[in-house]
């Protein structure tokens, strides 16, 4: 397979502001496009076909597998892809993908499944996270269920040694900014399918997270932190590394937003105990001591996240944090006890850092 096809799979509904971007990224690098559509009426449709794409037309099944898995069926390429339509595939990395598609390596490692590396693009932040979103095309492989669909359970069930590789190659996510999220009413429309997945599978640990970011996402703070620790509590240990460490992460950052700094110091060590290398905890418990007017405790937090450096492996981190946010917020906390010396070299260090970071990519 030296050069294997890939098809561009994907699901849609009057997405006709993000779609060009979307395909214009993907279209270089694929063999074909299959869209499923579940009831534009914009023009969706007309730019879909536009882009040779082959559309199908579905009414919504209120079930995001379903819908994926009908996309699917479709596919004839070697791989299959999938993106949604406010997502774009960094086009200076894109044209890698065949090359290390077409590698020995890929097959003699049973690699069934592509992670890409998403930028997650919120108001004032870009998160880093390692996500799949390719699998190679075998009729055993399908979704399953009806929101933050999974293929990897029946990959695993159906090929108990595979493995899913690494690329180093970006994808950028727009679908958190907030203009997006509320413009399409898409929180309302999660819970409603997180609380029907819960009816439909009492036990599933899995929708209790969500639950959380979503409550997270509205300042429901109390019922975000009910989510984490019900789902942290109840979780297995086929439970995904990045789902638990995140869970961990958003955990903190509710105790943070609710002022409750002790617990959030109390709790932040038991997560690092789990995950020590995961930078983006030094940082919330870092925050917490200087609440609690602790800064050489903070500092301390704070000079072990600079030592770590940027979050590495299966974890969500912020961009900056390990290199020129680290160094900044130590410059803070040493200026605010009236050592101007060594905040002026955490000064520098942050400056030097942040001058070798690309400007961060916006939406048009």
């Amino acid at each position: 397979m030296d050069n294997p096809s890939i098809s561009l799979c994907m699901i849609v509904k009057d997405e006709a502001e993000y779609l060009p971007k979307c395909l214009q990224s993907a279209a270089p690098i694929v063999d074909e496009i299959i869209i499923v559509d579940t009831g534009s009426t914009d023009d969706t449709v007309a730019i879909a076909e536009s882009f040779g794409a082959k559309v199908i037309h579905m009414p919504w099944p209120n079930s995001f597998a379903a819908a994926r898995n009908r996309s699917l069926e479709e596919a004839t390429g070697d791989w299959i892809l999938w993106l949604d339509a406010d997502e774009a595939i960094d086009t200076e990395e894109a044209g890698k993908l065949k090359e290390l598609l077409g590698r020995d390596l890929v097959r003699q490692q049973h690699i069934e499944g592509i992670q890409f590396q998403f930028l997650n693009y919120t108001r004032d932040s870009v998160e880093t996270v390692p996500l799949q979103r390719m699998i190679r095309n075998r009729p055993e492989y399908r979704f399953e269920g009806v929101i933050h669909e999974q293929i990897l359970p029946s990959m695993q069930n159906s090929h108990a040694n595979c493995t899913v590789g690494d690329v180093d190659i970006h994808v950028h996510h727009y679908g958190n900014l907030p203009e997006i999220l509320l413009g399409k009413d898409k929180i309302r429309r999660n819970l409603n399918l997180l609380h029907q997945a819960l009816s439909n599978d009492p036990k599933d640990t899995v929708p209790f997270y969500y639950l959380g970011v979503e409550y997270y996402r509205v300042n429901a703070l109390e019922q975000a932190l009910k989510s984490f620790n019900h789902f942290l509590a109840n979780s297995s240990n086929t439970t995904s590394v990045v789902m638990l460490s995140s869970a961990h992460k958003f955990r903190l950052l509710v105790l943070q937003l609710m002022e409750r700094y002790t617990d959030l110091v109390q709790q932040g060590m038991e997560s690092i105990g789990l995950f020590p290398d995961y930078t983006d905890l030094y940082h919330l418990v870092a925050s917490g001591w200087k609440e609690l007017q602790r800064p050489d405790k903070a500092i301390k937090a704070l000079q072990k996240a600079l030592k770590i450096g940027p979050a590495v492996g299966p974890y969500a981190s912020m961009q900056g944090i390990g290199t020129y946010q680290t160094a900044h917020a130590l410059a803070e906390l040493f200026n605010s006890i009236g050592n101007a010396e060594q905040a002026g070299v955490y000064y520098a260090q942050a400056q030097a850092m942040k001058s070798g970071i690309v400007s961060d990519v916006k939406p048009e």
